[in-house]
């Protein structure tokens, strides 16, 4: 039974009100030095206390005073210490049980408040999980997403944003608010994410993605991308020479004689251009459909990228944490449809597919490690491909090939 402190007696509290607070996880402390007083600067009254109720004793009047709201799992954050005689309320760590059911709740597209809802946590809480465990993911893709022997890539970026709209932002704001790109570099024959990158689709942005996409790699690749003006540059420079690189351009009429449903199916009438960039890009070869498909599913695991809605990300670190979830979920959790399995075990990462609490354990006890080196690329025969005369160019130029 829950009691209250006063004048060295124990009083029981209202019955009435014993299932209310313990079902909206409020922790009760009642400071003994500070209960005369009726109130304590380090406590909130919580917003269910003006509801309509029986009346209550003079008593539970002046405790419901000293109620502290404490999301479980948090800390609390106060800027004085603790009174003199003041029992501390001790903040109790989720059950791995239920950080499974926060963590498959967001996997699934929910908002951080539809997840509070559903799994019957505080809103604070959900979000410090979502932002530890999608943290560890981050780090746990950057170890294991190494010598990735990836013939086929195909890269693209996916508009999101953080906060507000880009052109809502004022100049006086920080540079994190508007719009947020998701660079994904995809595997066309695993499925795999290899590589991504938040940021504004801007040249250093593109430039610091395709650097982290070489590092990865150990064989010579075929990349495509869209007609993202940045990537030439940024493909030259990181590859310099060793790469096969094209573009696939999709050419979206302008004008008033457009359908209304334009943004979302686009008339099939010839609209695609097939561009080589660097090296001997197949034409067959040249497209960014998985890559676009990778980016639907996206939309719907990552409730923060999807469009018209309000699950959108307020902080570009909770954005990030949010996409890493997201993107290891997928690699490792969720069986891919046409392969049977995850990418990650069709590209030989890891042994068999994982479960999610696997996931949340690892990602929750994964440490810094530092960034990938680049390795030399190795020229390999792709599948379905016949074998060519070649020859390595002095200086890491690329390849001399018989086309």
């Amino acid at each position: 039974m829950l009691t209250t402190a006063r004048e060295g007696a124990l009083a029981p509290l209202d019955a009435r009100m014993q299932p209310s607070i313990g079902a909206l996880g409020y922790d009760i402390a009642w400071p003994q030095a500070s209960w005369n007083a009726g109130k304590h600067s380090g406590f909130v009254l919580p917003s269910w206390h003006k509801a309509k109720r029986p009346a209550l004793s003079l008593h539970l009047r002046a405790g419901l005073r000293n109620i502290r709201r404490w999301p479980v799992g948090r800390a609390s954050h106060r800027d004085h210490g603790p009174a003199p005689g003041e029992r501390q309320a001790v903040p109790v760590p989720l059950p791995l049980e239920t950080r499974i059911r926060v963590v498959s709740a967001l996997c699934e597209g929910n908002s951080i408040r539809a997840t509070a809802r559903m799994i019957g946590v505080d809103k604070e809480t959900v979000m410090a999980l979502a932002l530890r465990v999608g943290e560890g993911c981050a780090r746990l893709h950057g170890r294991l997403m190494r010598d990735i022997a990836a013939h086929v890539v195909q890269v693209d970026e996916q508009w999101s944003f953080v906060q507000k709209k880009q052109s809502r932002v004022k100049p006086d704001e920080p540079e994190e608010r508007g719009d947020a790109y998701l660079y994904v570099a995809l595997d066309a024959n695993t499925k795999l994410a290899i590589s991504f990158h938040v940021g504004k689709r801007d040249d250093a942005n593109t430039h610091l993605f395709i650097t982290d996409l070489r590092s990865r790699l150990t064989v010579v690749p075929h990349i495509t991308s869209d007609g993202w003006q940045s990537y030439p540059t940024a493909v030259a420079h990181s590859f310099k020479g060793a790469v096969d690189y094209g573009q696939c351009v999709k050419n979206f009429s302008r004008g008033g004689s457009q359908r209304p449903d334009y943004r979302y199916e686009p008339p099939r009438d010839p609209f695609i251009t097939k561009k080589p960039i660097f090296g001997a890009p197949r034409d067959e070869l040249l497209s960014t459909s998985y890559v676009e498909r990778f980016n639907l599913t996206t939309r719907h695991t990552v409730g923060r990228t999807r469009r018209l809605c309000l699950a959108f990300s307020k902080t570009l670190r909770g954005h990030c944490a949010a996409v890493a979830l997201g993107i290891c979920y997928y690699n490792f959790v969720r069986l891919h449809g046409s392969l049977g399995t995850t990418p990650a075990v069709a590209a030989r990462v890891v042994a068999s597919p994982w479960t999610l609490a696997e996931l949340v354990t690892a990602a929750l006890a994964e440490g810094e490690t530092a960034p990938p080196e680049p390795q030399p690329l190795k020229l390999q025969v792709r599948p379905g491909a016949e074998e060519r005369p070649a020859r390595e160019l002095p200086g890491g130029r690329g390849f001399l090939r018989l086309v």
